[in-house]
Order: structure tokens, then sequence, then C-alpha cells
């Protein structure tokens, strides 16, 4: 085989080609990596905006059997948890639409939810502990989350089947999953909290359902010490109760005279 001189230039040249990418890949992986995008501050008070949250229907949700049952045998004065000063939980907390302001603090190994009205405190894991291999189940949950760039995911698992999902009794098991992806967006009206949550519930719902809520950056809000509704109406019935009892003394001692 005979080697021209073209063939010897066209070997060079690819020669300076490959070399010149070398170069090029070298100087692109020798520099310093970017840096990683800093987690947006999800910190401060917000309040729900229930004008963009649209509620379930629950007629048109994937439904089980038995989920329809307790559905349509849900009494609200036996069976919801808030009627009897008990915590909301975990999904509810994050569910619920009225106008109460909830905190976040965050810190380097967890976000802090601490609602208002009942006094939810939910914890958030943030420093890449697993999940404990046989949780008890709880009205808050175990609840791990991670930054992935300006995303918080956040997935939460044992949790208290006590507890509801909304005010029409939905119900959920103690088998419920539940992954949000929670963000920040400029708007309008201001800077809004986006919670995207999918709840995957074999018991309750042949497939997963998803829910979004909004909630408004809201700095001037203020927190309640406490459940104060629920203060509130235990001081009026031992109130009522010393009332009444005054009053029966009296009517004793009348009788008496």
């Amino acid at each position: 085989m005979t080697c021209t001189l073209e063939d010897k230039r066209h070997r060079d040249i690819k020669a300076r080609i490959l070399s010149g990418l070398i170069s090029c890949l070298a100087a692109m992986f020798s520099g310093p990596l970017p840096a990683a995008e800093a987690a947006p501050d999800i910190s401060g008070t917000w309040v729900p905006v229930s004008s963009l949250s649209q509620p379930w229907d629950t007629a048109s949700l994937p439904l089980t059997a038995s989920a329809k049952d307790a559905l349509a045998a849900f009494d609200p004065a036996r069976q919801d948890s808030s009627a009897f000063c008990m915590p909301f939980g975990t999904p509810r907390n994050m569910l619920n639409t009225a106008p109460d302001p909830f905190e976040i603090l965050v810190t380097d190994h967890q976000i802090t939810f601490i609602f208002d009205r009942l006094g939810d405190v939910r914890r958030i894991s943030t420093d890449g502990r697993p999940f404990p291999e046989d949780p008890i189940p709880s009205w808050m949950g175990y609840s791990i989350g991670s930054w992935q760039g300006s995303t918080l995911h956040v997935d939460t698992i044992a949790m208290n089947a006590e507890s509801i999902l909304a005010d029409s009794g939905l119900p959920h098991s103690e088998s419920l999953t539940l992954s949000e992806e929670i963000t920040l967006m400029d708007s309008e009206i201001g800077l809004l909290l986006i919670d995207d949550m999918t709840l995957t519930d074999p018991e309750n719902f042949r497939t997963p359902i998803r829910a979004t809520r909004y909630f408004q950056r809201a700095p001037y809000a203020t927190m309640s010490e406490g459940s104060s509704l629920c203060l509130l109406d235990m001081w009026r019935e031992r109130l009522e109760n010393t009332n009444r009892e005054m009053f029966r003394e009296l009517q004793a001692q009348e009788a008496g005279q």
C-alpha cells in the first residue's frame, strides 16, 4: 500500500482538528465547576389564596368502594378531628384554604411549618436521612425533603388515618404517601408559594389524586398563641360549668329557706 502526499495532508488536518477538540474539552472541564443554584428563601409567614385553589369534586375522584362508603357515612360532629381541638394533620393542613396564616422556619437541617388555628407543627428533615424502617403513624407523618434546584421535593409517609383530607370527610389510610413539589413564583399579587401535591393511597383511591395550593407571602400576618379558637372554647365551657354550679347552689339555698 502506498501513501501519497495528499493522504498525509488529510491525516495532518484530522490530527490538528482532534487535538483542538481535546484541548477545548480539557479547558472546559479543568476550570471551576458552575456554582449550584441556591435554594430560594421560603421562610416567613404565608396565607392561602383560596381563589387560586380548585377544590376536589369528590364525585369525579377515583374512589374505591370503601372510600365512597366512608364519605357517605361521614359525620363531621363525630369524625372531624378539628371539632375536638385535635390537629388538622398532614396533608389537610396544606390542603386547607381557610384564611389562617402559617409560618415557615428554615435551618440547615430542617424546614418547619407552624400552622395557626389548631397549632399543627410539621417538620421536614433536609439533612439526607432515610425514612425509618417502621415509623409509628402520627398526625403530621414523617417528612423528608431535598432541594433540587429551586424546587423543594418532599415525601411524607406514616400519616394518622384519624385525620381526613377535606371538610367533606374524604378519608385516607395509614398507607397514604404524599409527594410534594414546592416552588416560588412572582405574580400580580406578589410572591406565591406553590405546593403541587400527589396523594397515593390504594385503599381509598384507585389511582393517585393531585391538588395544587397557592400561598401568598404575608409579612404582617399575626400568628396566634397556639390554638386560640379551642382555648376560647375551653374557657367558655369552664365558665358555663362554673356558672351552672353556682346557679344550682343558689337554687338549693333558696329551696332550703
